[in-house]
């Protein structure tokens, strides 16, 4: 899949070098050219009625598109503008977000074909941005790693909850997943990332507990659980929060375990958005039913550390699970 989307990636680099003066004209041709291609290759057809409704009703106006969660609510309402339109015009994102908010959907994202961005609106301090990007101006290969969490098994769920997270649906526990904070990644429907050799190194898997990298060091490209499920990681936020995903659909993380002591002060994960010292948590992600709350406000060695504490204090040995590296 991953070769699939980086053929159509470099396809639009291309579309918009050679057709750019044309796809300014009208909202129209960017769908058609830019927007739906790379929504189909991630998974997206628009054309299927339960994966994404266009012209999605919200009170008087109409979202361009909804894609849909497997139990048929919006997981994400995007708003599609003409290519090279200034995206970050208030009313632009004034827009998608009184859809998303009015509908109760937790992600809302903006295109004009080129730049893909999505906020997640439940974030009420911090950074509630998980994606920004340019594809004209990042290369291919990168593009197709951080749009991965559009990838549809990252946002779609069966899940009755409304609003789910970009995370493994249960169901699907043996797919990888991805969500992304302001620099991600992930991996698409039906595939795996594919075993290695077994050697470590670029693209080897490491046991969890040889994974000590120094800070400032990017994050590992997949994780790899005791059932062999595997999960595509595109950022530090997203590694604590994997593991979290992973824990609670094997019901071994849940109320009754909290909290998750991580240091002197913090907490790993929480039943309130709050630490030890009853500071709120700067940054943070939800799961289960949005009453687990887990820090991802972490540097490089905060985010591996409160993932293996997860792991230890829910009974998994942190060497039967392994990271893969660039």
């Amino acid at each position: 899949m991953l070769d699939d989307l980086l053929h159509v990636i470099e396809t639009l680099q291309q579309r918009i070098r050679d057709h750019g003066s044309t796809l300014r004209e009208n909202e129209t041709r960017t769908r058609m050219a830019l927007i739906d291609p790379l929504l189909q290759a991630l998974g997206w057809d628009v054309s299927d009625p339960p994966a994404v409704t266009p012209e999605y009703n919200v009170g008087n106006g109409r979202a361009d598109y909804a894609l849909l969660n497997r139990d048929g609510r919006p997981a994400a309402l995007i708003e599609a503008k003409h290519f090279s339109e200034p995206l970050e015009r208030a009313n632009h994102q004034e827009q998608v977000f009184t859809y998303a908010l009015m509908q109760q959907v937790r992600y809302a994202g903006l295109t004009d074909g080129d730049r893909w961005i999505l906020d997640d609106v439940s974030v009420f301090s911090g950074n509630r941005r998980i994606l920004d990007l340019s594809i004209a101006n990042t290369p291919a290969h990168e593009s197709a790693l951080l749009l991965l969490l559009l990838w549809r098994p990252n946002l779609a769920s069966s899940q009755p909850a409304v609003a789910n997270q970009p995370v493994l649906n249960p169901a699907l526990a043996t797919l990888p997943v991805a969500a992304v904070d302001p620099a991600p990644t992930a991996v698409t429907e039906g595939s795996r990332a594919e075993p290695d050799s077994g050697e470590t190194g670029s693209l080897g898997w490491l046991p969890f507990p040889d994974f000590n990298p120094p800070g400032g060091s990017k994050a590992p490209i997949a994780i790899k659980f005791p059932d062999d499920a595997e999960f595509a990681i595109g950022s530090w936020r997203q590694l604590p929060k994997v593991v979290a995903d992973w824990l609670y659909a094997k019901q071994l993380l849940t109320l009754e375990t909290l909290p998750i002591v991580s240091g002197r002060r913090g907490f790993a994960a929480n039943d309130k958005p709050a630490m030890r010292n009853g500071q709120p948590m700067t940054t943070y992600d939800t799961i289960g039913h949005g009453d687990i709350f887990i820090n991802v406000h972490l540097s490089a060695v905060s985010a591996r550390g409160n993932a293996r504490k997860m792991l230890e204090h829910c009974g998994i040995n942190p060497t039967d699970v392994q990271v893969r590296v660039v």
